[in-house]
């Protein structure tokens, strides 16, 4: 890993990401000037999906939520370098990279200080050819062996020590060969084992549910919770 610190601004980036690493790759305005966006995802906020001569990225700005959001909106007040958000989701899954989960891969993360406060954002290799459960389960049902398999992939991530902070149906990516992803490690961090597994899990329930009342095609039952559990088990 190196790190640049230019002024008020301090980045983090993994050089075997980049053929030659450029502070602008963190400016949406740089990939547009050269026709190098190749899509976004809008949800709460936009994410970027951007070409280098490596390959595919994502790039994401750091937002707040919740009702400090509409004050703040995309700032955080002042850390340790280690401790802002892009730094910190940078390092989760750069630990989880080398243990071989499945996670994308990071690549640079940036803090911008001013005053007593900073912005963050975090560029990522993009899971190529895949989507989220939300967006699989309005075109198709999952059988009881992909179930099983998702299962077992969060179990990986459970014995692994690692909570996640927002595990749910849309931070789960199953790619063309039925290999499953996890997804948005802000916030994540790594525990000692503990009743906290099983809290992480209700949550993803608790997200199918959701989404299962807000869609009128989902192919989702309470069945398929029991084969992905069938599958954490048996891990």
């Amino acid at each position: 890993m190196e790190r640049i610190e230019h002024g008020s601004e301090i980045i983090w980036y993994d050089p075997e990401c980049f053929g030659a690493f450029k502070r602008d790759y963190f400016e949406i305005d740089y990939w547009r000037e050269r026709n190098a966006i190749r899509g976004k995802a809008v949800g709460r906020n936009t994410t970027w999906f951007v070409e280098d001569e490596i390959g595919h990225k994502v790039l994401r700005h750091y937002y707040r939520g919740g009702m400090i959001g509409r004050v703040m909106e995309d700032t955080f007040l002042h850390v340790a370098e280690s401790k802002s958000r892009a730094m910190a989701e940078f390092t989760v899954l750069a630990k989880l990279y080398r243990r071989g989960l499945p996670v994308p891969r990071p690549c640079a993360a940036r803090m911008v200080r001013s005053n007593l406060v900073y912005r963050a954002d975090i560029i990522l290799t993009r899971i190529e050819n895949s989507r989220d459960l939300v967006a699989i389960l309005q075109e198709r049902a999952l059988d009881k062996a992909e179930w099983k398999s998702i299962g077992k992939t969060i179990r990986q991530f459970h014995d692994a020590g690692l909570y996640h902070a927002d595990l749910n149906s849309h931070n789960i990516l199953l790619d063309d060969s039925g290999k499953s992803w996890l997804i948005d490690f802000d916030k994540c961090h790594f525990r000692q084992p503990g009743s906290w597994t099983r809290e992480n899990m209700d949550r993803l329930l608790r997200s199918f549910r959701k989404e299962l009342g807000l869609h009128s095609d989902f192919n989702w039952q309470e069945a398929d919770w029991r084969a992905l559990l069938n599958g954490y088990r048996a891990s």
